[in-house]
């Protein structure tokens, strides 16, 4: 299975699929999802650890020191702009979401968000939009390439 998402909305869509209450078979397709999703997000959060490690002032260990608030100071504040490009070009980008589970897994996953009946709303509800124009695309590209 092999869906493209977001990287900006890996977050939104890991809780997404981490809340939905689901049937038993819905459940069982919703988790190995879930599973490459959060796989998707741990590369997503190398990917961002290097970028900061490019940029961020530097540790004797060569690593980004981060203040205790969570942020890090530029090691060139005049690169403040091709950071800030850089990053955005990184969360804007589409990650691939793949792996092996089984043949019928997108298929079951479009069904469980067919049959979906919770509520959403915020970065939930668009997560759910994102995740179901993922679906639907790679659905359409599989029964293009048979």
């Amino acid at each position: 299975m092999k869906i493209l998402l977001p990287n900006d909305q890996l977050a939104a869509v890991t809780e997404l699929l981490a809340g939905m209450s689901l049937k038993p078979a819905a459940s069982r397709a919703r988790t190995k999802l879930l599973h490459l999703v959060r796989e998707a997000s741990t590369r997503f959060g190398v990917d961002e650890y290097e970028l900061i490690s490019q940029y961020a002032t530097l540790d004797d260990a060569g690593k980004p020191i981060i203040n205790t608030d969570g942020t890090f100071n530029l090691a060139t504040p005049e690169k403040a702009q091709e950071f800030l490009a850089a990053r955005s070009e990184l969360f804007e980008s589409v990650v691939e979401v793949s792996g092996p589970t089984y043949s019928r897994h997108l298929t079951d996953i479009k069904t469980l968000l067919d049959g979906y009946d919770g509520e959403l709303s915020g970065e939930a509800a668009e997560a759910f939009d994102v995740l179901y124009e993922s679906v639907a695309d790679a659905l359409a590209k599989e029964t293009d390439d048979e």
